[in-house]
């Protein structure tokens, strides 16, 4: 690749969380083996540090990098909630109950069913080292067992209506 694409791309990459990581990575094992960076990571580790330094650590460094969005949520949240949101996908059409509903009436409903996991079977699950094998519960395990919070209906029904959106 020559150095004029290199450019382009290391500018590219802080709108890309994965690629981010990827250089991160790439730069730690640099540094851990005491081989010299390759241009294309030195020119994207200074790109990310100096907004951090000119502004006295006004920028923080994960700002600076791209790796934490203006509203706050880290990339690992993000990672979750994605994940997350595919369970949740997934239990809606599969579940036999919900398939069939809109996604207005089927959040309402996952979300009770949800509530009634939590409060009850939940507390006595909850210590166990795999998921229980029916659903919905498999999925409201997992999703708890992650440390991975429940949407409110709002934002189900937001969850389940990109579903519908994205298979038009």
């Amino acid at each position: 690749m020559h150095a004029f694409a290199r450019v382009a791309t290391v500018n590219k990459s802080a709108n890309d969380p994965t690629v981010t990581l990827r250089w991160m990575g790439q730069i730690a094992q640099h540094v851990a083996a005491g081989r010299p960076l390759p241009y294309h990571l030195s020119l994207f580790l200074l790109q990310g540090l100096s907004p951090f330094l000119e502004t006295a650590g006004e920028v923080s460094l994960d700002q600076a990098f791209g790796t934490r969005r203006h509203g706050g949520i880290s990339l690992s949240n993000a990672a979750k909630n994605a994940q997350r949101d595919d369970m949740l996908r997934h239990l809606h059409n599969i579940h036999p109950e919900w398939s069939a509903l809109a996604p207005s009436v089927a959040s309402r409903r996952m979300r009770q069913a949800f509530e009634r996991y939590e409060a009850g079977r939940w507390k006595r699950e909850k210590s166990a080292t795999s998921a229980p094998s029916s659903e919905p519960f498999t999925t409201f395990w997992r999703v708890l067992n992650a440390g991975m919070r429940m949407p409110q209906e709002a934002r189900l029904r937001q969850i389940l209506e990109r579903e519908i959106q994205e298979a038009v």
